[in-house]
């Protein structure tokens, strides 16, 4: 048993994300395999609040993508908690690249290649931590972490002992948070990743230090997948 609170980091269940298209706005719907993920996120969720002696906090923290959302709307059935509630932020979103949102590679490079301000897009320039595109509303990585790590710092304030939180987000934008708050090491963001709907559960020690405390990251398989999610 824990006494102290924790944070539950869920990256959302698969949805129907276009081929080739970096994942971070785009507006599309849970596949049904993504609801099994998520309904079976709150099984887990469920044995690991009763193993730990832990309530749910009243509100998830979700993004505001649509993916996100019905994640936490099927946790939300799943745990079967009526009071319990969703609620959206802005601070949770996956990396943007602002005005090229929701276009595929192809035509991002294109648009990059046309335009005379700027020169070719740097080889890996996605899977880049620190690379931000130059268009209006784009960030890096790094920056989408930052983020992240901020609203995970501001929710863990306003917890109890024994309160578990759960917070639903994306792939990338958790890494990199979670090298923010030194639970991984900044090397380990390009080898790690997330499993669809499956916790990973974190916690401040005594001392104010972020761990993990249990639940297990991803290792990625293949180079180059990196956009986010």
């Amino acid at each position: 048993m824990t006494p102290s609170p924790v944070i539950a980091l869920i990256r959302h269940g698969d949805y129907q994300q276009p081929s080739n298209v970096p994942s971070a706005l785009l507006p599309y719907a849970l596949t049904p395999k993504g609801e099994e993920q998520a309904l079976e996120c709150a099984r887990l969720l469920q044995d690991f609040a009763t193993r730990e002696h832990l309530s749910v906090h009243p509100v998830i923290d979700c993004s505001r993508q649509l993916r996100a959302y019905q994640t936490s709307r099927a946790i939300i059935a799943g745990l079967g908690l009526p009071d319990l509630v969703a609620r959206e932020y802005e601070t949770l979103a996956e990396r943007s690249v602002g005005a090229l949102a929701n276009l595929d590679m192809q035509q991002i490079e294109a648009i990059v290649d046309a335009d005379p301000r700027y020169g070719a897009l740097p080889q890996g320039w996605k899977a880049s931590s620190d690379y931000c595109l130059p268009y209006q509303g784009a960030e890096s990585l790094r920056q989408a972490g930052e983020r992240v790590a901020r609203h995970l710092e501001s929710a863990w304030q306003a917890m109890v002992p024994q309160q578990l939180k759960l917070v639903v987000g994306h792939g990338a934008a958790i890494r990199h948070a979670a090298a923010r708050l030194g639970i991984i090491h900044e090397a380990d963001i390009p080898t790690l990743s997330m499993y669809h709907a499956r916790p990973v559960y974190i916690q401040q020690d005594e001392t104010g230090t972020w761990q993990r405390l249990a639940g297990e990251w991803k290792i990625r398989q293949l180079a180059g997948d990196e956009f986010g999610e």
